[in-house]
Formats: C-alpha cells, sequence, structure tokens
C-alpha cells in the first residue's frame, strides 16, 4: 500500500470507530489535494531558492500576469492555484469511489497491527507535508524577501 493510499486509509481507521465511516473518503480526497499541492509548492518554493533565474523568470511571469500588483491578494491567488488543480485532480482519479471501496476492502482484511501502521503512515505522511510546506515558506521569508 502506497503513502496516497495510506492517507485514505488513515481517515477510515479514524473515522470509522465514530460512526462516520462515510466521511472518510471526502476527508481523504481533501487531505490528500492538499498535501500534494504543499508538496507543489515546496519544490517551487526549493527550486526558487536554489535557483535565482528560476526566481526572476517567475517573478517576470507573476508581473506579466498581474501587472505591478505586487499585494497580498496577488500571494493568495498565486498559492490557491495548486489546490484548484490537485484537489479535482486527486477526486478524479485516485479519489473515486469504486478505487476508494476496492482499497477500503484490502484495508479491512489487514490485522489490526498492520492497519494502526498504515493510518500511522498516511498521518505521519500529511504531517510531514505541511511541516515541509511551513519550513519552505519561514526559508522563503528569508533568503527570498
Amino acid at each position: 500500500m502506497n503513502i496516497l493510499q495510506a492517507l485514505y486509509c488513515n481517515q477510515y481507521y479514524e473515522l470509522k470507530p465514530k460512526g462516520k465511516e462515510a466521511a472518510a473518503r471526502v476527508n481523504g480526497n481533501r487531505l490528500l489535494g492538499i498535501a500534494l499541492a504543499f508538496n507543489f509548492i515546496l519544490l517551487v518554493i526549493l527550486t526558487m531558492l536554489a535557483s535565482p533565474d528560476f526566481t526572476d523568470a517567475f517573478s517576470d511571469m507573476v508581473r506579466d500576469i498581474f501587472g505591478r500588483r505586487q499585494s497580498r491578494t496577488v500571494g493568495k491567488l498565486i498559492a490557491l492555484i495548486p489546490f484548484l488543480i490537485f484537489l479535482p485532480l486527486v477526486q478524479f482519479t485516485i479519489g473515486r469511489q469504486s478505487t476508494y471501496d476496492r482499497l477500503i476492502a484490502r484495508f479491512e482484511l489487514m490485522p489490526e497491527s498492520n492497519k494502526k501502521q498504515i493510518s500511522r503512515k498516511g498521518l505521519v505522511y500529511f504531517i510531514t507535508s505541511m511541516l515541509g510546506f511551513v519550513a519552505a515558506v519561514v526559508l522563503s521569508l528569508i533568503f527570498l524577501a
């Protein structure tokens, strides 16, 4: 089971005892889309830190699209783009109901110790993605400002 599937299993494992297993797929789609967007933004920021040419090209592209307005609104719009790309991408690929049902059927057949391990792996992936994103933003504020 891969790390992306583990995130769905984590949601199922956490919500099933509460009687909310029906919400696990939707939550999994959202969390996975957010984690992938965080990873993408992290990759862009790290590339900007490593390559001044990329930073200049990215800044020029933003200026071409938004003009000279360099406000918080522009930053929010730019940050929103990966989320608007990855959420539907996840929903219509790995997050489809049929794919999810097969995954959960496989997950249910596993021993309890494996279920805990897989659930933890999914949670660690999401938290690591979030912390990597925060670290990249902090680094960008320090080195790119």
